[in-house]
């Protein structure tokens, strides 16, 4: 799989997974053999080496420190740690840096902002779940991890009038009374939350400059709405105005 870069700089955290085989990697004096099935945390600022023979396979994903330092706040006691990925774990990983690979480099700055944000609390899931482990109580952050990876492809599909659970249960190849429950156990229904995130992106593009031309409906369609007087009546409801209203505010605010 290809290397990942997210928000590249100069202060930027590295998660490197190995799949195939073995690496090592050394910094801050100290030098680990990540084994198969396992990552390590690095950071660009420090000197440092991750090195591997060519039968191995690994993913490097890179992401700027202070998006991770949110959610992660004791993120420097973790590099250098070799860190062991479940079989779930890693698979939904994987997906969700496939989600940014395939990411376009026009897409909408929220929108990247949402990938970065979602990719941070993969990983600082992952950390958690290693933190708490125990014998008796083995990491239990593969559900949030499994909710997270279905938001992203959510996020990245809003679009899709025929986005649902069973399109994002085959996708995750998990039943869709799953994907349902996962959400109920976070307090909102699916259709609630994708309701949601629609409004959110439709507000974001009536409010684009670049789209200040557009038809109203073109925007809801590509919003997910394939009824403009329920998506008129709903973005009211939400957000205590309508959408034409909202532009009409934009335009002579600027």
């Amino acid at each position: 799989m290809p290397d990942v870069a997210i928000a590249p700089s100069p202060d930027a955290v590295v998660f490197a997974v190995v799949l195939k085989g073995r690496a090592r990697a050394s910094q801050h004096g100290r030098e680990e053999i990540i084994e198969q099935d396992h990552a390590v945390l690095m950071t660009t600022r420090d000197a440092g080496w991750h090195t591997s023979s060519r039968e191995t396979q690994h993913m490097i994903v890179q992401i700027d420190r202070a998006a991770l330092a949110i959610k992660v706040p004791n993120l420097s006691t973790w590099f250098m740690r070799a860190l062991f990925l479940e079989t779930q774990t890693l698979r939904l990983l994987m997906a969700h840096c496939q989600e940014a690979i395939d990411l376009d480099e026009s897409a909408p700055t929220h929108l990247q902002h949402h990938v970065v944000a979602d990719l941070c609390s993969l990983i600082a899931f992952l950390i958690i779940g290693w933190d708490n482990r125990s014998e008796a109580s083995p990491p239990s952050s593969t559900r949030m991890l499994r909710l997270q990876a279905i938001k992203a492809a959510i996020e990245t599909g809003l679009g899709n009038h025929g986005l649902s659970a069973d399109t994002l249960a085959a996708a995750q190849k998990i039943s869709p009374d799953y994907v349902r429950k996962l959400f109920r156990e976070h307090g909102l229904s699916l259709s609630e939350y994708l309701l949601e995130r629609r409004l959110a992106l439709a507000h974001a593009l009536l409010l684009d400059p670049l789209r200040a031309d557009e038809r109203i409906g073109k925007i809801a369609d590509e919003a997910g709405f394939n009824d403009l007087s329920y998506f008129n009546r709903t973005f009211r409801r939400r957000y205590a105005t309508s959408p034409s209203d909202l532009r009409r505010e934009r335009k002579s605010s600027t």
